[in-house]
């Protein structure tokens, strides 16, 4: 073969390979632009921002007028009942005081169901019990107490049965017991815009708060909505992967990514409230899907306190709630468990 055919061949070689990379760049953005234009199309609204310095999204449709100053108006006003840096706040007042005289309404509401839902919980959910992270210090390679700790002091502190109240006055039993209720805060919130969302006639929504999500209906291309979360590969990897979510509030709490090696297994950065002390057991990541937000935060801050045998057993004896776990099994390495009725909403294996 001449050396102009050689040539000839080569630029040939090239030309189809810029053709190539031509047509496919123009398929790609072609597809963002049609979807894209597939949203606009079928009305899809997304709005985002911060609530208590966690962003939010809320994707939705058909749009309403006026929509925008209701949910800004509501957001504003949920804020003000969690917010616990500001001096004019109640929640900064009773963090601060041994009693807090004329309470609000709402903050005795408030109070009173989380009372209600750290004793259903067996107390393995607790607002109070931050002031116990005062005492230990969480590395990839060690859960380590500080050394001027004292564990059985601080636990002293925890507590909502420390809360004393009446419709004219909150008395604390213990001056330490403090509250902290902006996790619990923005799944109550959460609950509230879906709330609005469909007094104003909206039934397709996907609504997310930090580690808050709730979804309804389906998307502008008539699919589930989707969750995205973290699982590990084979190699113990993280990966991304989605559930497909039908009409559920979803929460993730922990994360197996943050974990420290003891007793042959790794155990997750989290006290036990009842205890004050590192959990014993290789749970480390729990997604709870429930009816609405409250109910999906509480029960997977529970279950990760109670430990990944206890989140089986109560994942077989209710059918409210779907769940997957992420573990550290002894001999066996990390572990993924979902519910049997969700694996076929999955985008990932389970091992």
């Amino acid at each position: 073969m001449s050396p102009n055919a050689k040539k000839n061949i080569l630029y040939s070689l090239v030309l189809l390979g810029l053709v190539l990379i031509v047509y496919l760049y123009r398929n790609t953005t072609g597809s963002t632009t049609t979807n894209d234009d597939l949203a606009r199309k079928k009305g899809l609204i997304t709005w985002d921002g911060k609530f208590m310095n966690q962003p939010y999204l809320f994707l939705f449709y058909p749009e309403r007028p006026n929509l925008e100053s209701k949910l800004d108006s509501l957001l504003t006003y949920q804020e003000q009942l969690y917010l616990m840096e500001s001096p004019r706040s109640e929640l900064y007042q009773l963090n601060r005081q041994d009693s807090l005289p004329q309470p609000s309404k709402e903050l005795l509401s408030l109070l009173k169901m989380a009372t209600q839902d750290a004793s259903s919980s067996e107390n393995t959910w607790d607002p109070s019990s931050g002031i116990l992270y005062q005492g230990w210090v969480f590395s990839s390679s060690r859960a380590a107490m500080k050394d001027s700790a004292n564990i059985p002091a601080l636990l002293e502190n925890v507590g909502m049965n420390k809360f004393l109240l009446s419709d004219t006055l909150i008395q604390k039993s213990k001056s330490g017991v403090k509250v902290d209720f902006s996790d619990y805060g923005k799944a109550i919130a959460l609950a509230q815009v879906a709330r609005m969302l469909e007094k104003e006639g909206i039934q397709n929504y996907f609504l997310q708060l930090g580690r808050h999500s709730l979804a309804k209906g389906v998307n502008e291309r008539k699919e589930l909505w989707k969750y995205k979360t973290q699982y590990p590969d084979s190699l113990g990897k993280a990966k991304e992967g989605l559930i497909a979510v039908q009409t559920k509030a979803v929460a993730t709490a922990g994360s197996f990514t943050q974990s420290y090696p003891q007793d042959s297994i790794r155990k997750a950065w989290v006290l036990d409230p009842r205890t004050g002390y590192p959990l014993n057991h290789g749970l480390l990541q729990t997604t709870v899907l429930a009816k609405d937000p409250k109910a999906a935060a509480l029960l997977s801050e529970s279950l990760l306190v109670r430990g990944w045998q206890e989140a089986i057993r109560i994942d077989s004896a209710r059918k409210d709630v779907e769940m997957v776990l992420v573990y550290y099994k002894k001999g066996k390495g990390l572990t993924t468990y979902s519910s049997p009725e969700l694996k076929s909403f999955l985008s990932f294996p389970i091992q």
